[in-house]
């Protein structure tokens, strides 16, 4: 359970932001921008967008260079803004900013742009700052991904405390901004584990800037590695402090070892989470200037989409063309999975919605933002309402409802009177056109999408995959990914692309039919406004004809729609809103298709192991995970998968290929380690080594 994120306890004084919580300013009075830009960039060694010389972004006047920022404390975001301005000017077109900031008690976008815009120096970034506000996620606890500037600037935003959340993230930054409240108001922020965390998270060179000149806080940066110097400070001030990870005259750079007793001895159980030998992710494929994906679903197109984002030129083969199996259905529902209890399945895909939904309103894909209904029978609405309570979502995303409520927003009784339901109301939910959107994320100039190429074979050679096609077609570059659904060969009839269950033997892929109906009442005031759903769903209209689904079946999986399958379809609508039942719908179409998962409804996302001689390396994991000196997770180099999305693939998809464009790129990952392992191919694998007997 994450702990809840605090208040921000902003007021506003003469115009300026206030935190009422720790008794000090958001920002400078006396010019905020020319403060950051002193101690933030020009402090680590960069320059500001309106200066000539380049700093240090001379480093990275090569296309495709990438530089990392950290940041505690990311406040109303002005250091962010500042350094996106001069990234913009002085880094090369083709360069890529990675900015991971961690902030307790975020602010809403409005207070963001208007302490932002406060000072009159930011005017002309006001742009920027709209575009951020935009993009800023709600206040939930987790890790956050927003894309910008076309997907070259990538902003992690870390809502909640620094110590639960800096651990779960793996990076290294080029530089750090110490941005928390004065040390005095802030302690946590400027804590030992804190700032381990900070060495933890840095390599030789890193520069550290801070504001603060407080005696504590350099004694602290150089007890965990860096030089430190105090040189004049912003507006007047007499001095701040800057450093150097590893520099000369610095003390040693501590190692893990040293870290993890730092952190444990100053936060008791805080310690850095690193992923075991058999989770272990690769080394980026930082050379790579190509990249194969093999599938143009959903899963596909979202992989294709954040590679090139990266400034791979991408070639996308399918069999057939894009949103041709799965990612063809007419309308999809894209809502978080709703339970009275937590599991990998419920946090990873609320995590996947909210990244989702993000990805959606940046790439311009439709989406009807109509919200979800969920009945809940009355004896189980406590348990919802400690489910919300873990997830820490706002009310005003997410809070169980009463029945009146529901069926004002429904605008159809959800059940008859003699029996009221209230329902779990999501705001953000709602309706997806899958074949649009698949179309939307190719449409990316760095992406090639080859129609009628059913890839037969993928093979490595020379430091490079190559696919080759049914008619002998060739095709290779040095990254690829498998995106094709995972469903096993002979599974039906003429299968296109059998690969993944071929790359991953270990996978027990689960293959189900489902099939969507399109029907039209007479009396469409019954029909709802919202999404209905609970095993079962009912979409709102459009042009008169609503779409409610759908079916599960693991036999006649090669069987096209029937009407039998739009009969049972009716009986989910029936039973969701009993009062369709007096109502005889016309057929006004149907759809069918096949989706795959695995048994623990999470998705296959990341590098792909040899399958034997990861066997062989993990042989004794039944012994117990202290049993042998573990060698690192064998994989197949620069091979990627992205499966098994199932029934929540409109959510799942764009999350699992942000992730692999994240490992291909070296990016910070948007996936914490603790629910990485969720993901992994590997894990059934993991799991059958450590029941082995």
């Amino acid at each position: 359970m994450p702990a809840p994120l605090l208040v921000p306890g902003l007021e506003w004084r003469d115009g300026a932001p206030w935190s009422r919580t720790h008794g000090d300013w958001y920002a400078s009075r006396s010019g905020a921008r020319a403060e950051r830009e002193h101690v933030f960039l020009r402090g680590n060694g960069f320059t500001a967008s309106d200066d000539s010389a380049p700093g240090r972004w001379h480093e990275h006047k090569h296309e495709r260079a990438r530089l990392t920022f950290g940041e505690l404390g990311f406040g109303a975001g002005i250091t962010f803004l500042c350094a996106w301005a001069a990234f913009r000017r002085h880094a090369a077109p083709g360069a890529q900013l990675d900015w991971v900031s961690v902030e307790h008690a975020p602010l809403d976008p409005a207070d963001v742009r208007r302490a932002a815009l406060g000072d009159p120096a930011m005017a002309e970034l006001a742009p920027l700052v709209d575009a951020l506000c935009a993009a800023l996620p709600p206040r939930i606890p987790g890790i956050h991904r927003r894309a910008l500037d076309g997907g070259r600037v990538r902003l992690t935003l870390l809502w909640g405390d620094v110590l639960d959340l800096l651990p779960e993230v793996e990076f290294s930054a080029d530089a750090w901004c110490l941005d928390g409240f004065a040390p005095a108001r802030n302690e946590a922020m400027w804590s030992e584990a804190a700032i381990a965390q900070v060495a933890a998270h840095a390599h030789a060179g890193t520069t550290v800037a801070t504001y603060a000149a407080a005696s504590a806080v350099g004694e602290r940066l150089a007890a965990a590695g860096c030089e430190v110097r105090r040189v004049p400070g912003a507006n007047g001030k007499r001095e701040m402090i800057v450093g150097t990870v590893g520099a000369a005259g610095a003390r040693a750079v501590p190692d893990a070892r040293e870290i993890r007793a730092t952190a444990r001895a100053a936060a008791h159980a805080h310690v850095i989470r690193t992923l075991p030998p058999w989770f272990a992710i690769p080394a980026p494929c930082t050379d790579a200037r190509r990249a194969l994906v093999i599938g143009a679903g959903l899963a596909g197109a979202s992989a294709a989409r954040a590679l090139a984002e990266r400034g791979l030129a991408v070639t996308v083969l399918d069999a057939h063309g894009p949103a041709s199996g799965a990612s063809a259905a007419p309308r999809a529902v894209l809502a978080p999975h709703l339970a009275s209890w937590q599991s990998p399945q419920t946090r990873i895909v609320a995590h996947a919605f909210l990244h989702a939904r993000a990805t959606l309103a940046r790439i311009g894909a439709p989406f009807e933002p109509c919200g979800l209904l969920h009945p809940v029978p009355a004896e189980d609405a406590w348990g919802f309402e400690q489910a919300i309570a873990d997830w820490g979502w706002p009310t005003d995303l997410l809070r169980v409802t009463d029945a009146d409520d529901a069926a004002l927003r429904a605008g159809t009784e959800l059940v008859d009177r003699a029996s009221p339901l209230g329902a779990l109301w999501v705001a953000d939910a709602g309706v997806t056109r899958p074949a649009d959107t698949v179309r939307t994320l190719l449409g990316h100039p760095a992406i090639e999408v080859v129609t009628r190429a059913s890839v037969v074979q993928l093979v490595r050679a020379d430091g490079t995959w190559r696919a080759v096609t049914e008619d002998a077609r060739t095709f290779d570059a040095p990254v690829a990914v498998v995106a094709t659904a995972g469903i096993p060969g002979g599974t039906i009839d003429r299968m296109p692309e059998p690969l993944a269950s071929d790359a991953l033997p270990s996978v027990p892929f689960d293959c189900t039919r489902g099939q969507l109906s399109l029907l039209a009442f007479e009396d469409m005031h019954h029909v709802p406004r919202t999404v209905v759903s609970a095993n079962g769903y009912v979409m709102p209209p459009v042009d008169g004809v609503t779409c409610t689904g759908a079916t599960f079946e693991r036999e006649r999986l090669g069987v096209p729609a029937s009407p039998h399958d739009d009969a049972v379809n009716l009986g989910h609508a029936e039973r969701l809103l009993p009062v369709l039942a007096s109502h005889s719908p016309e057929r006004r179409g149907a759809w069918a298709g096949l989706r795959t998962a695995v048994h623990d409804h999470c998705p296959v996302a990341g590098p792909v192991v040899e399958h034997a001689a990861f066997a062989a390396a993990f042989a004794r994991l039944a012994h117990g995970p202290l049993a042998s000196a573990w060698p690192a997770a064998p994989v197949l180099p620069g091979l990627f998968a992205t499966l098994a999305h199932g029934s929540r693939g409109t959510c799942t998809a764009m999350l699992a290929g942000e992730l692999i464009a994240d490992m291909v790129s070296g990016s910070p990952r948007c996936v914490g380690n603790s629910m990485l392992p969720a993901v992994l191919p590997q894990r059934f694998l993991v799991r059958d080594l450590r029941t082995a007997r």
